[in-house]
């Protein structure tokens, strides 16, 4: 049986290729990440299957640029062990591999290349598809629903964001926006709790809000509690380096 015809030049910029899941459908694709080339810049595309990506004029079923990325995440959830969520301005994507050892390959790979895209050579061919990085690299990145209740309330900081974990920071970001509202310091944090896939994080007087909780709600592709599943709530207190007090 004769191969497939392959389009020229199709596979010059891939870096790495294999079937994922993608998380809210859990279907099976075959997924591409390619650099920056003259044909556009570091991106994760999809098809249906190998074959169809090995075809003549392959065309993805969608295609996420690594410069539009707000932040690149590892995360698990009740149905999956596995995953990496791709955060842009306005949206999350997520998938899913089918081992840690995968999900780390796939992982190191896309923040390389993000990396290398957002901070191209003078002899790169980067094109302007990026949007500023709202502020450090985060460790951890969560979509919550601020409620207007406490600070949320009176400092109008009602909605959706996307709250943001450094070593020594909590970020709200905005949805669709490239900078945070509000930047607390971890050592203002006096303490936080959670209650299903609601929590809150109460700061002191010296927090540039002063002082008052931020109640939230899980937004993210995280699982809500029940059945001994974790909330987002619970994960971010896991995750955070705040010590409750």
């Amino acid at each position: 049986m004769e191969s497939p015809a392959v389009c020229d030049g199709c596979e010059d910029d891939v870096h790495r290729s294999g079937y994922l899941r993608k998380h809210k459908s859990m279907h099976r694709r075959y997924f591409v990440l390619r650099g920056v080339s003259e044909r556009g810049p570091a991106r994760l595309e999809y098809y249906e299957s190998e074959k169809k990506f090995r075809g003549k004029a392959p065309v993805p079923k969608r295609a996420v640029a690594l410069e539009t990325c707000f932040n690149i995440n590892k995360r698990a959830d009740a149905k999956n062990k596995h995953m990496i969520v791709l955060y842009t301005r306005a949206e999350s994507f997520a998938v899913a591999a089918e081992s840690e050892a995968e999900q780390d390959d796939w992982y190191q790979a896309l923040v390389e290349l993000q990396c290398r895209s957002k901070n191209p050579t003078d002899s790169g061919v980067a094109g302007d598809y990026g949007v500023p990085n709202p502020g450090p690299a985060f460790k951890e990145v969560w979509q919550v629903k601020v409620w207007p209740k406490g600070l949320g309330q009176a400092k109008n900081l009602v909605g959706i964001y996307r709250l943001c974990l450094t070593d020594k920071t909590v970020n709200f970001v905005k949805l669709n926006s490239d900078a945070a509202a509000v930047v607390l310091q971890l050592m203002n944090v006096r303490r936080c709790g959670h209650s299903e896939n609601f929590f809150f994080v109460e700061v002191g007087r010296s927090a540039v809000t002063g002082p008052g909780e931020f109640w939230m709600q899980s937004a993210d592709v995280s699982a809500t509690s029940s059945g001994g599943k974790q909330s987002g709530g619970a994960h971010f207190l896991e995750r955070s380096p705040i010590i409750t007090r």
